[in-house]
């Protein structure tokens, strides 16, 4: 079946759990033309398919079938960028402080954006084999270092997998920028996060974590 705009329209309804007439009543249509919508007899207009896409929380390309992701990233992306409070730790505070860093790797080379996702999945699956060994997602998430209900979680291989993400971007490619170049706001809240708990976790004896866990 095509993912044209009346199978999503009709598909979005259905996982709200909404009845025909319940989600014309919120849209501000009648359900006879809310019907002929998702029946694909008629075509709606340009304001009305943007009340869609801000009824059920999805960009416009998703509702046109062009795109299978819900959210225009973009949009959200430069939403975040907009932000001028990031005194704060917050996700959005992080998230735009790493897409700073990724303009500033783009600036030193054309294979940087790439190196920086690169570096964004190596983190994050640091992170998948930590949380794996806490017990806060199934071991199985963790790839190939899980095997025979085991996770792969010592300092070794932490450090193997630190090595790869420093080797991940050349630094002989970098440009040099200037010295007084201002920090960047998310950038020196990210920054002073992160050290406060590293050199806290220092002074209160945080055990290291353990050579390997055994389900």
């Amino acid at each position: 079946m095509d993912r044209n705009f009346s199978v999503v329209l009709s598909e979005l309804r259905k996982e709200k759990g909404l009845s025909q007439k319940e989600a014309a009543a919120k849209l501000g249509i009648s359900q006879a033309l809310l019907s002929h919508y998702e029946k694909g007899i008629r075509e709606c207009g340009h304001s009305f398919l943007m009340r869609v896409a801000d009824f059920y929380d999805v960009s416009c390309d998703y509702l046109l079938g062009r795109t299978t992701e819900r959210s225009d990233f973009n949009a959200v992306a430069s939403n975040i960028l907009m932000l001028n409070d990031d005194y704060s730790p917050t996700s959005k505070t992080c998230i735009k402080a790493a897409m700073i860093l990724r303009d500033a790797m783009k600036n030193s080379d054309n294979l940087a954006g790439t190196r920086f996702d690169l570096l964004l999945a190596i983190g994050i699956y640091r992170l998948l084999l930590i949380q794996a060994y806490a017990g806060n997602i199934p071991k199985t998430w963790a790839g190939r270092a899980y095997a025979d209900g085991k996770i792969m979680c010592s300092p070794t291989y932490l450090n193997i997998i630190d090595a790869a993400n420093y080797n991940a971007f050349n630094i002989a490619q970098s440009k040099n920028p200037v010295a007084d170049e201002p920090v960047p706001e998310a950038v020196e809240t990210l920054v002073k996060m992160a050290e406060d708990f590293i050199f806290g976790s220092v002074t209160k004896d945080i055990p290291p974590i353990p050579l390997e866990f055994i389900k």
